[in-house]
């Protein structure tokens, strides 16, 4: 059996492996979101992107705390509702809830396996948005693990040798 250098190369190379296996499994267990904007001009563009969702919980970790608060302050009231209304999501078939269709545009908005998929057309372009409601629910519950607006600064204010500062 080998010993010394060889062996903890080998027990390097496995951990690695492992990391690679569990983090793939990660980033594959949360799906990916889909976005598809296809221009209706003569020249248009047509322009996809398919992002791991994880990235977008990550991405929060790199947000300005300004943005994240202003997101709580208009968002937090309604945080608890939304997640409640994306367990339920999750137990429904799949299927449409919103359909909308007048002589301009055509909105459908839908659940597709475990992702929201909403889709419009119009004059000027049609759009496919697909979303895991996972990783929705994951930025949810970052967004309620924040301190409410206001609580951060003042817990950051340096407090005197006579009390807190006011």
């Amino acid at each position: 059996m080998p010993t010394g250098p060889v062996m903890v190369a080998g027990g390097a190379g496995t951990l690695a492996l492992a990391a690679v296996v569990v983090g793939g499994a990660f980033v594959y267990d949360m799906g990916v979101v889909r976005v598809s904007v296809q221009s209706k001009k003569p020249d248009g563009e047509h322009i996809r992107l398919i992002v791991p969702a994880v990235a977008a919980p990550i991405a929060m970790q790199f947000a300005p705390k300004r943005e994240l608060q202003k997101a709580i302050e208009e968002a937090g009231p309604y945080l608890p509702a939304i997640k409640i209304a994306l367990e339920e999501l999750a137990k429904c078939p799949d299927g449409p809830f919103v359909q909308v269709t007048n002589r301009h545009e055509k909105v459908n908005i839908a659940k597709q396996g475990d992702a929201l998929v909403i889709d419009v057309d119009d004059e000027g372009e049609t759009v496919h948005v697909s979303v895991p409601l996972k990783a929705v629910d994951v930025v949810i519950s970052q967004l309620q693990s924040l301190p409410p607006p206001g609580r951060e600064e003042r817990a950051e204010r340096p407090s005197s040798p006579d009390g807190p500062a006011l």
